[in-house]
C-alpha cells in the first residue's frame, strides 16, 4: 500500500515539475495544466441560489472564463501561466481572484531583414525579440474583481513582465453587450492597436536619457507606490526606502542612464522586493534597523503598481 502512494506520489510531483518548466519556458499549457494551476478557471456556470448566497447584484452577469480562453485560443494565442489567489473565506472558494496569461507566436518570431552593407551588396539581419506582449485575462466569479483584459510586455533579458498603462478592455463588451466570439474578436483587435502603440512607447522610452537627478526622482516616486500611507511623501520617502537599491544595476543590459533601464531597475527592485527599508529612523543611519521589502505576490496589486509605474515613466517620454 505504502509502495503504491510512493508511487502516486512520484508521479504528481513529476508532473508538478512539467507544469513548473512549461511556465517557466513560456510553453503552451493544456486544458489539463490550467486546471491543475487555477481550477476555479474552469467554473462555466452560477446559479441564483449561489448569486444570492455570494450576495451579488441582481446586475451581476456570469463570464466563464474558460470560454474567453478557447475563443483567443482560436484567434491563435496560447495559455502560457495561470494563477489564482488563495481564498480568505470558505464561501468563496472556488469563486476567488484568478488570471491568465496568453502570448501570440507571432509576436515571438525573429525579425528578418535585409541590410545594404556596401556597393549594393546585402546581408540578412536576424533579430529576435527582446520583449513581446502578453494578454492578462483576470476574472473572479465573487464579485471582488471584474473581467478585464490588461496589456502586458514581458521582458526576455529578466524573465520580467511588465503590465503597461492602457485602458483594460472587456468589461463593457463582454459584460453589458453579451458574450459573444465577435465581441472576443474586437477586444483582441483593440488588444493589438494598443500593443503597437505601446511597443512604439518603449521604442521612445529607449531614446531618453535621465540626469542623476531625475532618476532619483522617478525611483521616489516610484517608492509611494508601495509606501502609501499619507505620511509618506517625495520630501520624506528617501529617509525610509533605500533609494540606491531602486536604482542598483543587476545585469549589464540595464545599466546606464536610459529612461528604459533606469525602469526596468526601479520595476524590478519594487516588484520583486530587492531594497531595505527602514520602520523607522532613517534607512541610511548607522544605527537604523533596515528590513528587506517583501516581494509582490498578489497579482492584482502587481498589475496596479505596474500600470502606475508605467504611466510614470510614459510621462518622461
Amino acid at each position: 500500500m505504502s509502495e503504491k502512494l510512493n508511487e502516486q506520489a512520484r508521479e504528481q510531483q513529476a508532473y508538478h515539475n512539467t507544469v513548473v518548466n512549461k511556465v517557466l519556458k513560456h510553453q503552451a499549457l493544456n486544458d489539463e495544466d490550467i486546471k491543475y494551476l487555477c481550477p476555479v478557471a474552469f467554473k462555466d456556470k452560477m446559479t441564483k441560489a449561489e448569486i444570492n448566497r455570494l450576495g451579488l447584484s441582481k446586475h451581476y452577469s456570469f463570464v466563464p472564463t474558460m470560454n474567453v480562453v478557447n475563443d483567443l485560443r482560436a484567434l491563435g494565442y496560447e495559455v502560457v501561466d495561470a494563477k489564482q489567489v488563495r481564498a480568505r473565506k470558505k464561501s468563496t472558494r472556488g469563486y476567488q481572484k484568478h488570471m491568465i496569461t496568453l502570448e501570440h507566436p507571432k509576436y515571438k518570431l525573429d525579425q528578418v531583414n535585409e541590410v545594404e552593407i556596401s556597393d549594393g551588396k546585402t546581408e540578412t539581419q536576424v533579430k529576435k525579440p527582446t520583449e513581446y506582449p502578453q494578454i492578462l485575462l483576470t476574472n473572479s466569479h465573487d464579485g471582488g474583481n471584474a473581467f478585464t483584459l490588461s496589456a502586458g510586455i514581458f521582458r526576455l533579458v529578466c524573465s520580467n513582465g511588465l503590465v503597461i498603462k492602457t485602458e483594460d478592455y472587456g468589461t463593457a463588451r463582454l459584460v453589458h453587450k453579451g458574450y459573444s466570439f465577435e465581441a472576443v474578436q474586437e477586444l483582441v483587435k483593440q488588444f493589438e492597436e494598443t500593443v503597437a502603440e505601446v511597443l512604439n512607447k518603449i521604442t521612445e522610452m529607449k531614446k531618453v536619457e535621465l540626469t542623476k537627478e531625475q532618476q532619483i526622482e522617478f525611483a521616489k516616486k516610484a517608492a509611494l507606490l508601495r509606501f502609501t500611507a499619507k505620511s509618506y511623501n517625495e520630501d520624506n520617502i528617501a529617509d525610509v526606502v533605500d533609494i540606491d537599491d531602486l536604482l542598483n544595476v543587476d545585469r549589464k543590459e540595464d545599466a546606464g542612464n536610459g529612461l528604459y533601464e533606469v525602469f526596468n531597475r526601479v520595476q524590478e527592485s519594487i516588484v520583486q522586493g530587492k531594497y531595505l527599508y527602514a520602520a523607522s529612523g532613517k534607512v541610511n543611519d548607522a544605527d537604523t534597523k533596515t528590513r528587506k521589502a517583501r516581494p509582490i505576490k498578489n497579482f492584482k496589486q502587481s498589475i496596479d503598481v505596474n500600470k502606475k509605474l508605467s504611466a510614470l515613466a510614459f510621462e518622461l517620454v
